[in-house]
This record gives C-alpha cells, structure tokens and sequence, in this order.
C-alpha cells in the first residue's frame, strides 16, 4: 500500500512540475511576442524644391524627306551613298529620260497642229471649238513633260544626311522611295507630360537632355511646340525640344531622357532610409508609426531623389513619422518603441 501510494505521489509531483514549466513557458512566449521593437524615426517633410522631372523619348531628326520618283522609271544614276552628307538642292538621282523623248516629240507635233488650226481659223477654215480642245491638249501635255522632267533629275530639298538607299543603278523605282535624308543638325525630343503642368511649360523653356550612349554629358535645348490638345486617354499632352546639336553627336533613334525644370513647389519628402523595397516589385512602402506606437506598412509612390531624400507623390502628409531602421523585424501592427 506504502509503496503504490508513494508511486501516485511521484506522478502528481511530476504533473505538477510540467504544468509549472508549461505555464511558465507560455508566459515568457507571450511576454516576447508583445515585447516592442525599438526602432529610429523621422518626421516627414515639407519643403519648397525645384520641380524637375525626367521623360524618356528617342532622338528625332529635324526633317525626314523621301526622295522618289513617278513609278515604273529606271534609275540611271544614284550619286550617293548612306552617310554621304548632301546640301539642299544638290542632284541626287538621275532618272532615264526615254519618256521624256517621246512626250517631247508629241509636244512638238501638237504646237505644229495648234499652230495651222489656228490659222484656218483666222481665215474661217476651223472652229473655235476645235482651236479649244487643241490647246487644251497642248496644255496638259506641257504639263506632263514637265513633271517627267522634274522625275528625271531628283534634288535633296533639305541639308543632311543619307540615311537610307533602297535601290542600284538599273533599277526600276518602285513604290519604295529611293533614298532617305534626314536633318540631324538641329535634331528634336517628342515627351508627353501630365496635363497637370499645361499652364506651367512654355515656348523657350530651357530643357537639358541626355543620352545613354554619352553618360552624363548633358545636352542644352529649348520647347519649340507645345500641343494644344490633351490626350483624353493617358491626360498627358505632348511637346517638342529642339537641340542645335552642331557636333551632330546627337543622332536619330537614340535612347534619351529630357530633363525639365517646372518651377518651384511645397513638396513631401521622405528619408531614404525609410523607403521599403518589395522583392520583384517596382513597389515601396514606409513603416508609419501610428498614435498608439503600432506601424501601418503603407504603400508609397516615390519621384525625384534630393541627396537623401526622395520626393513622395503620393502616401504619405507632412509630420507622420516614418521608421528608418530595424524594419526587417517589422510587420503590420507591430508593436514598437521610438528610440535615438
């Protein structure tokens, strides 16, 4: 009896003894998942800074011409080649002028035949009607031998470049244009931007560009155009920049970025080091802390970086405060205490 006695004993001892243990562990458990985080913080900004922003366009010559001629014609000659730099009003193709022969020759034998009905009718010998359709015909085929003429000898109408040849010497032109020449000194920037800025962007600003080919070696242009509609789908409207671009450094189809200064304005910024990057994501979010030392992991729209600051567009008011350290160890509704 001692001895079964004394084994129930143990055994409630034991039982005892974990639920101590256990309790005391859920204790410390729940003590360490309440415990705060201490974090660093920052007020959120405002400040009057430049509105400066980047678009994204491609480099595009000035003028872009197509040299052709009437369909069907040989080329006799082509006097340059892709890259050759050509002045306004320079021979650049030569057609064959066998139907310019032909249309010459029944020019000539209708003057001949205008001429002798006219006479007939001075002297009553022909109508004024058929004096009429003669001359008419006379006309229309003056007309046609000049637009063959005109087809024979093809001439640059701007100063540029060649860009492009589609045909040889012997060909017969088809509907392809023969030659390409554009205009890359001045060249242009097309960029839309937020119908927000309409009344802000005028004739003459100064626009700074730069492309990937040449680093950070900066190119100075101005607004030349500014379309007078909105697009009623993106509510962007669009401009031109005009660059001089006198080393012709510039070329078209060049990836560039045009930077354009919009003026001054009270602008929220945010510290760097509060910004959150998601994994994968162009997305950011900011660790607010609430009134009641909780966080709120709230998404972010961030624009221009200011040595440490980004500009914030949208997500966030002057005067939040926002963690900038410890975040890792964060999540929505986490607990935390504001250190130095």
């Amino acid at each position: 009896m001692n001895k079964r006695f004394s084994k129930i004993l143990l055994a409630a001892g034991l039982f005892t003894f974990a639920f101590v243990s256990c309790t005391k562990d859920n204790k410390d458990a729940a003590t360490a998942k309440d415990e705060a985080v201490k974090v660093q913080v920052e007020q959120v900004s405002q400040q009057e800074i430049d509105q400066i922003y980047d678009f994204t366009s491609t480099i595009e010559p000035m003028y872009k011409n197509y040299i052709s001629s009437a369909g069907g014609t040989r080329i006799e000659k082509i006097f340059v080649e892709v890259g050759d730099r050509v002045a306004k009003g320079q021979t650049l193709v030569r057609m064959e002028n066998t139907n310019v022969a032909t249309a010459q020759t029944q020019l000539d034998n209708l003057g001949v035949e205008l001429a002798r009905v006219k006479a007939l009718y001075q002297s009553g010998g022909a109508s004024k009607q058929q004096v009429d359709q003669l001359q008419t015909q006379y006309d229309v085929a003056k007309k046609n031998i000049a637009n063959l003429k005109e087809n024979i000898t093809l001439v640059s109408p701007i100063s540029g470049v060649v860009t492009m040849r589609n045909f040889d010497n012997g060909d017969v032109a088809g509907s392809s244009p023969i030659l390409q020449v554009m205009q890359i000194s001045p060249v242009k920037l097309k960029f839309s931007i937020n119908e927000s800025f309409y009344s802000k962007v005028k004739i003459g600003m100064s626009v700074k560009a730069k492309v990937e080919v040449f680093g950070d070696e900066e190119f100075a242009g101005k607004i030349t155009l500014i379309s007078p509609t909105i697009d009623a789908t993106s509510r962007t409207f669009y401009v031109e920049a005009q660059f001089t671009n006198a080393n012709q450094k510039l070329r078209p189809g060049m990836f560039g970025r045009a930077e354009l200064n919009l003026g001054r304005a009270n602008t929220v910024l945010i510290s760097d080091k509060a910004v959150v990057k998601q994994n994968g994501t162009n997305d950011k979010y900011a660790y607010v802390v609430k009134d009641d030392n909780t966080v709120e992991y709230r998404p972010i729209t961030v624009g221009r970086r200011f040595n440490d600051k980004y500009a914030v567009l949208d997500g966030l008011t002057a005067g939040e405060k926002v963690v900038v350290s410890d975040y890792t160890k964060l999540k929505q509704g986490a607990k935390v205490t504001v250190v130095k």
